[in-house]
């Protein structure tokens, strides 16, 4: 007979990595430009027309020319923007060291994760890292932020002034907060960087605690283990190696992977996730190929690791991209997961990080991901389609973890089908 699993019961929720969020300015170095535009005619002719802009520029702009750097920038930003590629960008010298420590496993910022509940219009803090410059100030989960340096929060600019409490710039932050109705007022430093830990905070879903090694059930009809991944990581692969582990170690008889908002990391150690997972096979699990065909610098990822055998469920939105639709598409094709959601954003591509002389880098697109399923399962520009379609009741993504249970219903219609 099949069982339903209540609202009540309790999943184990492991937070596998964290998503570093950080601003990105699109520009292109002069060697990688060289490197697209193979045509030595045109590539003489653009050169041309940059030096005589200069030239006009030099003799007649009103004005002074502070930073030349910014000019040069600026200049091959247009450029980049001109590949009609989001995925290609340049990151100056402090970008590209936040994000090269984002990939080892960092975090950046003041260390809190946030949402807006459009409900009661509160800007809240769904879970502060430990250790963190906001734990030490003494910021905690579920706090309502009401102002970001002397800025009142409003459901028009919180996206905006979220953007504050991330970044490596050596600087506070002022944050007014509200906590069992009284007001405080905190100043953490931003540029907190951390080794992301399985530790965390008690999540807002009221079947569900976050653990540090330990199961809390309330009703144990099946236990059903729970995963969200923020990004794939360097040290992703290990954390969720131990994830997976200590579920399986407290009864876990199925696990639900959550990749809904994930689209951080690179293919390379999601594919070290995907491993630690899914059985070996003698076929690869992935394989990178460039413009014309051809396998991408030996990037052919296989799968050699034991697996674990149990029933699986990913949770995928439109916001789910690159790395973790790789993920999910595998643990389809392989591990025959069931997928659960909206449609993926159908980010297939495969981007490869070139260091420049002026200390900065560039983030470029080099090759099309195809996995486990061949080429007919490619989801670049496609995304990847549910296996059971199940639109959100509450209508936004963007507060998955303010939701309650009944809200929640991608969820509990995964929690419901590996019950059955």
């Amino acid at each position: 007979m099949n069982k339903k699993i209540s609202i009540g019961l309790c999943l184990s929720l492991i937070i596998v990595s964290i998503t570093a969020t950080f601003a990105v300015t699109m520009v292109v170095s002069k060697q990688i430009y060289n490197g697209i535009i193979s045509n030595i005619s045109q590539r003489s002719q653009t050169y041309e027309s940059v030096d005589e802009i200069s030239k006009i520029i030099s003799n007649y702009f009103y004005g002074t020319v502070e930073d030349r750097s910014y000019l040069n920038s600026a200049l091959v930003e247009g450029y980049v923007n001109g590949l009609g590629d989001p995925n290609s960008v340049y990151l100056d010298a402090e970008e590209y060291a936040e994000y090269t420590d984002t990939l080892e496993g960092g975090i950046t910022g003041v260390g809190v994760e946030t949402a807006y509940d459009y409900g009661s219009g509160s800007f809240v803090i769904t879970h502060v890292y430990e250790g963190s410059p906001a734990a030490k100030a003494g910021l905690k989960a579920h706090d309502v932020v009401t102002a970001i340096d002397n800025t009142t929060v409003t459901r028009g600019n919180y996206s905006a002034l979220s953007e504050k409490l991330y970044g490596s710039r050596l600087s506070s932050v002022k944050v007014e907060y509200e906590r069992d109705g009284e007001t405080k007022v905190v100043e953490p430093l931003l540029g907190f960087s951390s080794t992301t830990t399985l530790s965390g905070g008690t999540e807002s879903k009221p079947y569900t605690f976050t653990v540090t090694g330990t199961v809390t059930v309330n009703e144990m009809i099946q236990v059903t283990g729970y995963v969200r991944i923020t990004g794939f990581y360097k040290n992703t692969a290990a954390e969720f190696k131990e994830a997976v582990t200590k579920l399986r170690e407290q009864g876990a008889e199925s696990i639900i992977f959550d990749v809904r908002n994930t689209s951080k990391g690179s293919i390379d150690y999601a594919a070290q996730v995907i491993d630690v997972i899914v059985p070996a096979i003698s076929d690869n699990i992935a394989v990178a190929k460039d413009k014309n065909g051809n396998v991408y610098k030996n990037k052919v990822y296989t799968a050699e690791n034991s697996s674990v055998t149990m029933p699986f469920a990913v949770l995928i939105n439109s916001y789910t991209a690159g790395p973790a639709e790789l993920f999910a598409c595998d643990l389809r094709d392989i591990s025959q997961a069931q997928i659960i959601g909206t449609a993926s954003a159908g980010v297939g591509t495969m981007q490869e990080l070139f260091a420049l002389e002026d200390g900065g880098a560039v983030l470029l697109t080099v090759a099309l991901v195809e996995p486990r399923g061949g080429e007919q399962a490619v989801y670049d520009k496609v995304g990847i389609t549910p296996t059971v379609e199940v639109t959100l009741a509450s209508g936004d993504d963007s507060n998955l973890l303010l939701l309650t249970g009944e809200q929640d219903n991608q969820l509990s219609t995964a929690m419901n089908m590996l019950a059955a």
